[in-house]
Formats: structure tokens, sequence, C-alpha cells
């Protein structure tokens, strides 16, 4: 397969780095021309230019969020399938105008980069969640000092950093936003706030707190930062069978039955297992889409649904209120 993959900062290298370790072609979309790669792959400067130099049998957009529906749009126009790394788009309105385009084209050869529906932990306790009953509460956190993030760069130039990009935590985390509502569906009403809270030099937020509530008055506590010293990510469900708990650090996923014995490990990661391996499973599954083999795992709608709760917790900050999902 020849793949195109636009945009080179570290996710771009990811992609680029697996679709070579697992034999495709890789060239390079780039919207500038400073910064060069080192890895000696071809760079194109705009599509046309990528397409005329050959046939692209797909393309992995990696571009800064802002700039994800002009890509899209490119490729939707050439027919030429895509894998979206999250989020769609920076803001609810570009999700939708996105949403729009796929279906009034028929344009069905996508797949959308929520890797954490790859990962073994979060599969296992999808499968799980059914045993626990009706759920009570759920706490998920994710967070980490933003310049520990990736050592290699001077975090206050990265997209998370600068909110002309699409930066900012509760969009750079917002897979922890689409696997609760993978795990629980849209709330009914959120209760959020987002800020820019310490000494970080960013044009973005560094903190998200937020509560969903559902309507069966079930909780969901949501925390996102770029602050935390300790590498955070993880959830615990409070259910009527019991409590969930996991952690990345560790990778474990615990249950502690109602009758309050000792937890007991219900799934453990393979020795060895790397996290890079949801890339490549997101990879596989994308090169299934193009060659007619796999449908997408997560479709355009899924992504609507986690914009909408993004954008009730954005809404709820700027206004100090509650917001119902049903007025977005």
């Amino acid at each position: 397969m020849k793949l195109l993959v636009i945009g080179y900062g570290s996710i771009g290298r990811k992609h680029a780095a697996n679709a070579r370790a697992t034999g495709h072609e890789v060239a390079l979309l780039r919207h500038s021309k400073e910064n060069p790669n080192q890895d000696g792959l071809r760079e194109y400067y705009s599509l046309e230019e990528a397409v005329a130099n050959g046939k692209t049998d797909g393309a992995i957009i990696c571009s800064p969020t802002s700039r994800h529906l002009p890509d899209v749009e490119l490729l939707v126009e050439r027919r030429i399938p895509f894998l979206l790394e999250k989020p769609p788009a920076a803001e609810m309105e570009s999700t939708l105008q996105m949403e729009k385009l796929l279906l009034q084209s028929g344009f069905g050869e996508y797949a959308i980069g929520f890797n954490l529906r790859y990962y073994p932990a979060l599969l296992f306790i999808k499968d799980f969640l059914p045993q626990l009953g009706k759920v009570y509460s759920a706490r998920i956190a994710a967070g980490y000092y933003l310049p520990n993030w990736r050592r290699d760069v001077d975090y206050r130039e990265t997209s998370s950093a600068k909110k002309e990009l699409g930066g900012g935590v509760h969009i750079e985390l917002v897979h922890e936003i689409d696997y609760l509502v993978w795990f629980f569906g849209c709330p009914e009403k959120v209760s959020g706030y987002i800020n820019h809270v310490s000494d970080l030099e960013i044009s973005t937020a560094d903190i998200c707190a937020a509560l969903l509530r559902y309507r069966d008055d079930s909780v969901v506590e949501l925390h996102l930062d770029y602050l935390s010293h300790r590498y955070l990510r993880g959830c615990q469900i409070v259910a009527e069978n019991g409590t969930l708990e996991w952690e990345m650090n560790g990778g474990s996923v615990y249950h502690t039955e109602r009758a309050g014995r000792a937890s007991e490990e219900v799934f453990s990661p393979t020795p060895g297992y790397d996290f890079n391996e949801t890339y490549v499973e997101e990879l596989k599954d994308f090169i299934g889409i193009i060659q007619g083999r796999t449908e997408s795992r997560m479709e355009m709608s899924d992504c609507v649904k986690t914009m909408r709760v993004l954008e009730a917790i954005r809404l709820s900050s700027e206004k100090e209120e509650w917001v119902s999902l049903g007025d977005i």
C-alpha cells in the first residue's frame, strides 16, 4: 500500500514508522517546508502534487486539529480513504460539517484514530460492564506534566500548547471523553470547568474537570490535566455488583465484589505489552477498510457524540451553569 501521512509531528512520525514497519510505502504531505524530515521520506506540499506522482491508496491525517476539516475535504473530493487522528475537529461546528460532508458524498472509507478503543484493558472493561449491573458512579482521570510529554521537543512549540492549532487539555485528552461515552453513552447534563491555572507558557487550557449526570441519576466524574507530575490515567466504576478499577500504570483491572471481599485481578496485560500495538491494530483495521475486508469501528456519528459532550463541558465552563446535551 502507498500511504500518505499528512503532518509530521509526534503522532505523524509514529504512524509513518508503523506503516513502514508493516511493509507499506510512505510519503509525507506537509503544510510547511520548514523542518524537512530526517527519515528519508519523500515530501509533498500539495495533495495534487502527491497524487500526480503516483497512486495514493490511503492517507493518515496527523495535521494540527485546526487543519482536519480542510484535509478531509480534499481527500473526500479525491475519494482517497483516510485515517483521521482524534479529535475530528477542535470544535462542534467543524465536526458537524465533516459529518455532513461524509453523508452527502456517500463516502465511507475512513477510520477514526481513537486508539484507546484498541487497548486490551478497556476492551475487557467494555465487555465486563454488563456483569456489574446498574452503574452508580465512575471516575475517569488522565494527566501528566506537559513539558515531560515529549522530551525531545519544546512543549511551548507543540500543538498541545497553542490554541490556534486546536490545543488544550480537554481536546488533547479527548480519548477519556470518548471512552466514557463508549462505556456509558451520552449524559443528560454536564457541569464543567476548563481553565489555564498554572505557570505553563501556553495559550491553552491545562485543566478540565466535569461532572456528567445521566437520566438514571448515575454520575461520571472527569478529570484531565497537563499538570500531574506522576503519570495519571485510569478509571473506577462503582456499580450494583461491585467496583471495577484500572490504572494505566500496571495495566491490570481489579474487581471488588459487593460483599466487600478482597479485590480480584480480572484482567492482566500480556507481559511486555507495548502501547504502540494500539496504533498498529488501528492501522491494520484501516488497511482492511481500504481493501474492503473490514468496516470502521467508529463512525463519524460516534465522533459527534463525543464532541457534543466536549462542547457541553466547554459551554458549561463558559456559562458557569449546567448544560443539557439536548441543547447542543
